[in-house]
């Protein structure tokens, strides 16, 4: 076989095509390959629940960052308050 088939070199090649993944034994142990298969073989419903769940996550990890960079800017200006600035000419 030969790599757009497919074959025990398609991986090794670096040539993944959505059909090829699965064809060679470094398929088992590829991440991707793995995820393709089961995306492939499971139902739509479970596309659409591990979507929406990985949407959820998203929104939870923007709103760490967010209250994350309200409370640094919170500390600078209480930081910045406590000194007096003097220009010197």
């Amino acid at each position: 076989m030969d790599r757009e088939e497919g074959g025990p070199t398609a991986h090794v090649g670096g040539e993944h095509g959505w059909g090829g993944f699965g064809g060679s034994p470094e398929c088992m142990l590829c991440p991707i390959c793995v995820l393709l298969q089961a995306l492939s073989t499971s139902k739509p419903e479970v596309s659409q629940h591990l979507l929406g769940a990985a949407r959820e996550l998203a929104m939870a990890l923007k709103a760490a960052v967010e209250s994350q960079v309200e409370a640094y800017d919170r500390a600078a200006a209480r930081a910045a308050s406590r000194f007096e600035r003097i220009d010197l000419d």
